[in-house]
């Protein structure tokens, strides 16, 4: 693509256009390792690096032409912008053609719920003979194929790329806060966004509660002209995303438990209610009030796509396993393990219940806290497994550079403040999960959440990689723990 012609698309106004006139871009990067020969470098800066301090190792790689925040003159156009990071996604997008404009794209956002509904919407097309790709927490699946996820939401070159590769019909997005404030699907235009709640998380990295949903409404902005949105309303985030979103005239449906909603819960979510006046019976695998939600946004996807309510009911009742979402295991001396992503208050309540409604006899909970992560949440963390598990221990998550000594020094203070006395600390995380399960007897059920289907960060005792792991070479041994 011609430099020229692609800033021209964009509203780009360069005083030497001379200069730009024969150059044309074979691709965009803003990873000087990425670089190829004729490339656009777009400099942009990082948490943790500047994009400026690379431009001439980019150049040296094969770039043409720089897009920067500041001028530099080493031998090549430099077109200088107020925020390269905020226009990455959009010249990207310009340089593959809109790819987001050629397919249904569903963008999901939220603190809780986004990796299962995601799963759920792609499972319920794809029966209806959809092609359906995937982008989130835990792989990008693009035509079938799955490739692994380093962030929730890609940066915007790989968005871009992956959506421009893309031959399916749609594409379900998940769409984190961080990925929104970095603009990395800025270009990418939904048509059909879902909010499913806001609890507190991140606040690590936004301002406060108010930050982190202004955030998140920023999706609420990347619709197409005829997009629409389907909120949860029984999350007071939620009701006031409803109310804002309607007085700005944007199509929303609403989910909740009132009998106004558009799709109303009935039952704790045995069955749904449409204001066309359906009554949905819905029978899920997974279980949990949790997921119920997560099942009415599947089922309001497809009432908005026209789709055959027996396919979808017959999908979302089998639909049994979702990568570290509620993943069971069947120990020997009727012991169950269940292996969750929940790292929230609110995801800490909605699994523990979940176990509850189940028939647990006994819940025993392994948990820990992230190192570098919002402190604030932890007191809600530790108290909901109280309240609700039987026997609590707090283990190790990952640390991302607090030391040893400083996380334990963290557990203790959490344990004998508000641990009440029904759990221990033990620090390696595979002892802890052995010593859950060695408690456990018939009819108990160990969970293990935080990390779900993510890989250890560090070495622990039994050199397992991932909580599965751990839990398939324990349940091997059994009956020794027994």
């Amino acid at each position: 693509m011609h430099l020229l012609s692609l800033l021209k698309d964009l509203n780009i106004f360069y005083t030497e256009e001379a200069e730009l006139a024969d150059i044309y871009i074979s691709g965009i990067a803003d990873d000087s390792r990425q670089v190829g020969q004729g490339y656009l470098f777009v400099a942009c800066k990082g948490h943790e690096k500047d994009g400026h301090e690379f431009i001439e190792e980019a150049i040296e790689r094969g770039a043409v032409a720089i897009v920067a925040e500041s001028f530099v003159n080493l031998g090549v156009p430099c077109i200088v912008v107020k925020d390269t990071k905020m226009l990455l996604g959009s010249l990207v997008s310009q340089f593959y053609g809109n790819p987001s404009k050629e397919k249904i794209i569903i963008g999901i956002t939220g603190t809780n719920g986004k990796t299962t509904t995601c799963y759920m919407i792609k499972f319920v097309l794809e029966a209806h003979g959809y092609r359906c790709g995937l982008i989130g927490t835990i792989e990008y699946v693009i035509n079938g194929e799955s490739h692994p996820s380093k962030n929730t939401t890609p940066g915007a070159v790989q968005l871009q790329k992956l959506l421009h590769e893309s031959r399916d019909d749609v594409i379900v997005i998940e769409v984190s806060s961080h990925a929104l404030k970095q603009g990395r699907v800025n270009g990418v235009d939904f048509d059909l966004c879902l909010f499913t709640n806001l609890d507190g998380e991140h606040l690590d990295y936004h301002d406060n509660m108010d930050d982190y949903f202004e955030t998140k409404y920023m999706l609420f902005e990347k619709m197409k002209e005829a997009g629409q949105v389907i909120v949860n309303v029984d999350d007071e985030w939620g009701r006031k995303l409803y109310e804002r979103l309607l007085r700005k005239g944007i199509p929303t449906l609403s989910i909740g438990k009132g009998r106004l909603n558009d799709l109303k819960l009935v039952s704790d979510g045995d069955y749904f209610n449409l204001k066309n006046g359906v009554t949905l019976k819905i029978d899920l695998a997974l279980p949990g009030l949790h997921n119920k939600y997560n099942a009415a946004f599947t089922v309001l996807v497809a009432f908005l796509m026209n789709l055959e309510w027996e396919k979808t009911l017959h999908a979302l009742k089998n639909l049994k396993r979702i990568p570290g979402r509620f993943e069971l295991f069947q120990l020997h001396g009727d012991v169950t393990v269940v292996v969750d992503y929940a790292h929230t208050a609110k995801g800490f309540y909605y699994c523990l219940n979940a176990i509850r409604e189940c028939g647990a006899k006994r819940i025993f909970h392994v948990f820990g806290f992230r190192g570098n992560r919002d402190k604030k949440k932890r007191e809600a963390m530790i108290n909901n497994s109280v309240s609700i598990s039987d026997y609590y221990i707090l283990t190790f998550d990952d640390l991302n550079n607090v030391s040893d000594e400083e996380m334990e020094e963290e557990l203790i203070y959490f344990y004998e403040t508000f641990g009440k006395g029904k759990g221990e600390i033990i620090t390696d995380r595979t002892l802890a999960i052995q010593k859950a399960i060695s408690l456990a007897s018939a009819g108990d059920w160990v969970v293990i959440t935080g990390k779900g289907p993510e890989m250890y960060t560090k070495e622990f005792n039994l050199k397992t990689k991932t909580d599965v792991e751990t839990v398939e070479k324990l349940s091997s041994s059994r009956a020794k723990l027994l």
